[in-house]
């Protein structure tokens, strides 16, 4: 699905249609079951936070949206996040058999893995069981029909250049926090800004030059930085299992192997950090505005 902006098209019209757009495949992937269900699970979380993404940066354009429309995207994203956390901390267990084979022997690792599975499946089963796969799909329904009459003044291109350069300020600052304290918490709310960022420039990359690299750096520090909070999500989950507290010895190597596999995640995402948060916010600007430029003459 397109998420972007076009050329010679009304700002505010193509913000509506994409979020429309996003909103379609989750509507309808909700509704299936078994292995689809999991895949459906995790695209429909990924169109919902670009589908937040774009309402935020709407209302900061100055369209004015309903309330209820920005609840039910948010009680949607939380209703998916604890059911795709589920499933993304199998993996990342399966990672950290592969890095470290000898220090997770194969019995260690088939108990954990199945009392993941297990967890995960409940997890899933009890959510359909209680209507809230159900419930999400319809609340996703409901937003895709009211997008259609959010009301928004007209909106120039680069109206959103002020609105990115803020959105370049915070995650900078959060940047700047995460390299002070490297709590796990700021470095997951650094994710948060800068995946807000990464949308943000991905929308005007059509009508903007020289974009590519700074967005690949970006999609580049998200990995990392969502690899390191998934390694702290796996950590805390395996602590937090009553079941599991015979095997707590197990679960403390566990923790070192996952601490030390986070080292060279937030190495590499601090030296990548240092190219993308170069300049500072009234050079970024300036240069996001040289991009857009651009593109217009290369359009024309």
């Amino acid at each position: 699905m397109s998420f972007g902006l076009l050329k010679n098209e009304r700002v505010e019209d193509v913000l509506r249609n994409i979020v429309r757009r996003q909103l379609r495949r989750p509507i309808s992937g909700l509704a299936g079951d078994g292995r689809a269900l999991e895949n459906a699970i995790h695209e429909s979380r990924k169109s919902v936070k670009k589908v937040r993404a774009v309402a935020a940066l709407m209302e900061e354009a100055g369209a004015k949206l309903p309330r209820k429309d920005r609840k039910r995207l948010k009680s949607a994203a939380r209703s998916l996040s604890g059911l795709r956390d589920s499933a993304v901390i199998i993996e990342i267990l399966e990672l950290v058999r592969r890095r470290y084979p000898k220090q997770l022997p194969e019995h260690t690792f088939g108990i954990l893995r199945r009392h993941l599975v297990d967890s995960r499946d409940q997890q899933v089963t009890r959510a359909i069981g209680d209507g809230v796969m159900a419930e999400s799909a319809a609340q996703l329904a409901k937003a895709r029909k009211a997008a259609r009459t959010w009301k928004s003044p007209s909106i120039d291109a680069s109206d959103l250049v002020p609105i990115i350069t803020a959105s370049y300020r915070r995650s900078r600052k959060v940047m700047k926090r995460a390299q002070a304290n490297r709590l796990s918490a700021t470095l997951h709310t650094w994710r948060k800004e800068l995946k807000t960022l990464w949308y943000q420039l991905r929308l005007i990359e059509p009508l903007a030059g020289g974009l590519s690299p700074l967005l690949a750096n970006l999609k580049r520090l998200e990995t990392d930085l969502g690899d390191d909070h998934n390694l702290v999500v796996l950590q805390a989950t395996l602590r937090g299992c009553r079941d599991l507290r015979p095997m707590r010895d197990k679960l403390r190597e566990i923790g070192r192997l996952a601490a030390r596999m986070r080292q060279p995640l937030r190495r590499r995402a601090f030296k990548v950090a240092r190219r993308v948060y170069a300049r500072k916010p009234k050079a970024f600007s300036r240069a996001v505005q040289a991009s857009m430029k651009t593109g217009t003459r290369r359009a024309a």
